[in-house]
Order: C-alpha cells, then structure tokens, then sequence
C-alpha cells in the first residue's frame, strides 16, 4: 500500500482530512452566501422603513388642515343657506328690485 508521509498518516487519513475540509469549505461557502443575502435584505428593509418614516411624518399634520377645511365648509354651508333664506324671502314677499338695484346692463331685461 502506498503511504504518506504526512505526519505519518495513512492514505485514507489524508482523503478523509481532505474530504472533511472540502465540506468546510463548501458550507462556510453557503454561509458567507447567506450572510450576503441577509445584508441586502438588511439594507431593503432600512430603505423601506425610511419610506415608511417619511409617510408617516407627512401625514402627521392632516389633523389640522382637516380642520381648516371643515371650518371652510362650515362658513361656506353657513353662506349658502343664508343665500337661500334670502331667496326664500324674496319669493315669499314678490320683491321686486328697484331701478337703482337694477344694473344698467340688465335693465333692459325688466321691460
């Protein structure tokens, strides 16, 4: 049989140190692959949560802009329901404008 002289081991001693080397290397080949997996997923998730930040800081203000609409809506709603009373009023007593109320470019929708 053949004999190594590496340390004085047999030739199955050498393939089998070999052999257990090249597994080591192979799965510490896997993990640093998966080690990179994880860092990109690590760097996607922080570009995502950042985004979500944003979303989240720009939409914080609404509570006051909603409230300057619906305080809008409010004076407009007010103004219109004036608006309608006054033409309920009007219908009501058959006003009639006077000339002086009349513009000149409509007088001529009077006669």
């Amino acid at each position: 049989m053949l004999e190594l002289a590496v340390l004085n081991m047999g030739v199955h001693a050498v393939v089998t140190l070999m052999a257990t080397a090249f597994i080591v290397a192979v799965i510490a080949a896997y993990l640093i692959r998966i080690a990179m997996i994880l860092w990109k997923v690590i760097d996607r998730l922080v570009t995502i949560l950042g985004a979500v930040n944003g979303v989240a800081e720009e939409s914080r203000p609404m509570g006051g802009v909603i409230d300057d609409i619906n305080r809008d809506l409010t004076q407009g709603r007010e103004r219109f329901e004036a608006a309608v009373k006054r033409l309920e009023q009007r219908k009501s007593t058959e006003y009639e404008p006077t000339d002086e109320e009349i513009s000149p470019t409509w007088a001529h929708w009077g006669s």
